[in-house]
C-alpha cells in the first residue's frame, strides 16, 4: 500500500478529542428487546478480530456489555480489544491493519478515505438501515470518495447555557434570532449584567466563536472550504466575521478579561447558587460552550443552567452546527471484513447502543453525548440533552470544531490571534494583521501537504 499525505500527519486532534469525549462521556440509559440478526450465517471458523479503540473505562466498560452480547450472537468471533498505543496512521498503514478502529470524524477521517485507506462499508450501512436510523446530516459526514466509509455512533452539541432565574427575573426569554439575541445582551446590560463570559484561556472555547459567527453568516459550504484550506483567510468573507466578534466586544457584551478566564471560571460565572462563597466574582448570564463542559459543575449548579441553540443570523442560510462524531471504521486491507462488518454493524444498532447506555446508567445532565441511531428513547435525554439532540439532528450540515480540523500549523496561529483579541481596545490585534497570520499559515500548510485532496 502506498504511504500518502496521511502518514505524515499529526494526530494530536484525534487523541485529544476522544480524550475529550472519554473524560466527560455520562449518559441516561434504557433497554429493550434484542433487534440484531447478523448479516451472514455464523458457522464460520472461529475469527479473532482486532479492535483498536481509547482506554478510558467510561468508555470502555459500557462497551464490553456490547461486545459480549455481540460475541453471543457471534459465537466464533472473538474480539481482541486494543487500546491506542500508536497514532492513527500507524495502524492504518500495519501490514495488515486492524479489523477494526473507534475515531472521530474530522480530517484524519477524510484524509484516510480518500487515501485509500478505508474499507467502503455501504454494505454495513444498507443491512443495517442506517440512512433512514442515523438522518442526512451523519449519512453525508460518513460518506467520504463516493462511498460510506464510517458508522458513527455518538456527537456533541454545542450551544448557549444561561441561568434560567436570571433570565426570569427581567421576563427574558431564549432568543429565536440574532436580532432578539441582540435585544436579550442589551437588555442585560441595561439592568447592569454581564451578558456572557467567555473562556479566552481555552483556544478549542474560544475558536467555536469563529466557527459559529462564520457558520452563521457565510453558511456551511462557506465555513467547510475554509477548514478544508480550499478558501483565503484573506477573503472578505473572513474579514467580516472578524470584524462583527470585535462589535460585540466592543459593545461590552462579555466579561472584562475573557482572556484570562478559564473554561471552568466562564461556567462558574453563570452560577448565583453560590452567593455565599462566590466561586467566580465576575458574574455573567451566558456562555457559548460545548455540553461535556457541564461535567465540571456539581449536579445542582449544572441545575441552574437552561441551553439554547446559537441563534440564526441569517434566515438565507443553510443552518450548520458544530458537533464531535464518534464512530467505527474498518481499515482498507483489514483480514477479517466480513466478521468486522458484522461487528461495526452490530456497534451501529440501537440494540448495541442502548447496551451501553444501560451499563452507564441515569444521570440527571446526561453530559456527554448523545447516541446517532435515531431509535432509542428519546425521553431519558435531559432536557438540555433533547434540546441539543433535536438541534443537531434537524441542522442542514454537522462541522467538527475548527481547532479539531485544521493543520498543526494553522492551529498554532489561531491560537495566537486569540491571544491577542481580548486585551484592550487599544492594544487589540487588527483584523488585516488576523487574516495575514491566518493565510500566511493556510499557505504554508498547503505547501507542507498538510490540507486533503
Amino acid at each position: 500500500m502506498r504511504r500518502s499525505r496521511f502518514s505524515v500527519r499529526s494526530n494530536w486532534r484525534f487523541g485529544s478529542a476522544l480524550l475529550l469525549l472519554a473524560t466527560y462521556v455520562v449518559l441516561g440509559g434504557c433497554s429493550r428487546e434484542p433487534e440484531y440478526d447478523l448479516p451472514f450465517a455464523d458457522d464460520s471458523p472461529p475469527v479473532t478480530l482486532t479492535y483498536i479503540a481509547p482506554n478510558s473505562p467510561l468508555i470502555s466498560e459500557p462497551e464490553a456489555v456490547a461486545i459480549e452480547r455481540f460475541k453471543e450472537l457471534a459465537p466464533s468471533i472473538e474480539i481482541d480489544r486494543q487500546t491506542f498505543q500508536r497514532s492513527l496512521s500507524d495502524y492504518l498503514l500495519d501490514t495488515p491493519p486492524p479489523d477494526a478502529i473507534l475515531m472521530v470524524a474530522g480530517n484524519e477521517l477524510v484524509s484516510a478515505g480518500e487515501s485509500g485507506l478505508l474499507s467502503d462499508l455501504s454494505d454495513v450501512w444498507l443491512e443495517g438501515n442506517f440512512a433512514e436510523a442515523y438522518g442526512q446530516p451523519f449519512e453525508d459526514l460518513s460518506r467520504i470518495d463516493g462511498a460510506m466509509r464510517f458508522v458513527p455512533a455518538g456527537f456533541t452539541f454545542t450551544g448557549f447555557y444561561y441561568n434560567k432565574e436570571v433570565f426570569e427575573r427581567y421576563g427574558l426569554t431564549p432568543p429565536a434570532n440574532w436580532e432578539e439575541f441582540e435585544q436579550v445582551c442589551d437588555t442585560l446590560l441595561t439592568y447592569g449584567e454581564t451578558p456572557m463570559s467567555l473562556a479566552g484561556q481555552n483556544p478549542f472555547i474560544g475558536v467555536l466563536w469563529f466557527d459559529y459567527l462564520n457558520l452563521r453568516l457565510n453558511g456551511p459550504d462557506f465555513h467547510r472550504d475554509l477548514m478544508a484550506g480550499r478558501v483565503s483567510f484573506e477573503d472578505e468573507r473572513v474579514g467580516h466575521v472578524w470584524q462583527y466578534w470585535f462589535s460585540l466586544l466592543d459593545r461590552g457584551y462579555f466579561v472584562e478579561s475573557p482572556g484570562g478566564t478559564s473554561e471552568i471560571a466562564s461556567l462558574t460565572a453563570l452560577i448565583r447558587g453560590d452567593a455565599e462563597s462566590p466561586l467566580n466574582r465576575e458574574k455573567a448570564v451566558m456562555a457559548l460552550a460545548p455540553h461535556f463542559s457541564l461535567a465540571q459543575l456539581p449536579p445542582a449548579f449544572a441545575g441552574e443552567l437552561g441551553f439554547f441553540q446559537f441563534p440564526q443570523m441569517d434566515a438565507y442560510q443553510p443552518t450548520g452546527e458544530v458537533s464531535f462524531a464518534f464512530g467505527y471504521v474498518i481499515p482498507a486491507g483489514a483480514p477479517n471484513r466480513p466478521q468486522a462488518g458484522a461487528f461495526v454493524g452490530f456497534l451501529g444498532s440501537v440494540e448495541a447502543q442502548e447496551l451501553q447506555l444501560t451499563r452507564i446508567g441515569e444521570d440527571e445532565s446526561n453530559v456527554g453525548y448523545v447516541p446517532v441511531h435515531g431509535d432509542f428513547d428519546r425521553s431519558l435525554l435531559s432536557p438540555v440533552a433533547a434540546k441539543g439532540d433535536q438541534i443537531v439532528r434537524s441542522s442542514d450540515s454537522i462541522s467538527p470544531p475548527m481547532l479539531f480540523v485544521l493543520p498543526n500549523s494553522m492551529r498554532g496561529r489561531f491560537e495566537q490571534v486569540l491571544r491577542r483579541l481580548f486585551p484592550a481596545i487599544s492594544n487589540r490585534i487588527q483584523v488585516a494583521e488576523i487574516q495575514s497570520m491566518l493565510e500566511e499559515a493556510r499557505q504554508t500548510a498547503i505547501q507542507n501537504g498538510e490540507f486533503g485532496q
